[in-house]
């Protein structure tokens, strides 16, 4: 087997926290995605929205941009936006011709109505302001555009308090119940159309983040806290991955009940 027991270093990405997705460590396990379920989840997600060639697509919390490459390679007009420089860095061997820029979901850069689809893959629960950060989705997708978003579910919201507590910035840490990314988007102005339980994807990264470091333990002493202590109350969360597509309506439906709203919703979770 090979891994190290030695604790992952955050001397360059730490400053009161820890920001896990920046650490060469994570890179090695989750490749340059630097998520669960990689580009065979972005894939799988283009297929379902079915993008006509040509169309205008953001991806934010793009990281090294290789999604940005991939929905480009896919016929699309992609662009990349994300808060990190030091990700941004990483992108030397994509195409010139591809367009980044550093900005943060939650004050997009762009026009409104400019784009026909935006992605945001495990990123959105990093955001300081997850309905503002919404809100501009909405703003830059034109009527009826696409949203592609992927993120940490939260099988026991009951954990989440002690969850956020932890000196981390990380999807796991930050995870969404079903409910309160459902009502997110509803006071967003978007329509869930398609939800799907990829939490086998979270456990396949699970098991080659125990392969490279010997456990999950020395995986999360990257907080500087025990890494025992991290991965119980992460445990506690039963933490899973979902993928789900959403409309922009031409109005927001305020009050809308979103439980009897997801009637309506093509769902292969068995949630």
């Amino acid at each position: 087997m090979a891994f190290s027991d030695e604790p992952i270093s955050c001397e360059a990405a730490m400053s009161d926290i820890c920001r896990v997705y920046e650490l060469e460590g994570v890179q090695r396990v989750t490749g340059e995605t630097i998520r669960p379920g990689g580009l065979a989840l972005t894939q799988r997600a283009l297929a379902l929205a079915d993008l006509p060639a040509g169309a205008r697509a953001l991806d934010v919390g793009c990281g090294a941009g290789a999604t940005v490459a991939y929905l480009a390679e896919s016929g699309l007009r992609a662009v990349g936006l994300d808060p990190s420089a030091k990700l941004l860095r990483q992108r030397d061997n994509l195409s010139p011709q591809l367009a980044f820029s550093q900005g943060r979901g939650e004050n997009l850069p762009f026009a409104a109505g400019q784009f026909d689809a935006l992605s945001a893959e495990c990123c959105l629960s990093l955001m300081d302001d997850v309905a503002g950060a919404l809100a501009e989705f909405a703003r830059v997708l034109r009527p009826g555009g696409t949203l592609l978003l992927s993120d940490m579910l939260a099988g026991n919201p009951a954990g989440l308090t002690a969850a956020r507590r932890l000196p981390l910035s990380c999807c796991v840490t930050r995870a969404f119940s079903r409910a309160q990314i459902a009502s997110l988007l509803a006071d967003a102005g978007f329509a869930i159309t398609f939800w799907e339980d990829n939490s086998e994807a979270l456990k396949q990264l699970t098991v080659q983040i125990i392969w490279e470091y010997g456990s999950l333990a020395n995986f999360w002493r990257c907080s500087g806290e025990d890494g025992a202590e991290v991965g119980t109350a992460v445990a506690a969360l039963k933490p899973g991955y979902f993928l789900l597509l959403g409309r922009k309506r031409d109005t927001k439906l305020h009050g809308e009940d979103t439980e009897h709203a997801g009637t309506a919703i093509r769902n292969t979770s068995s949630a």
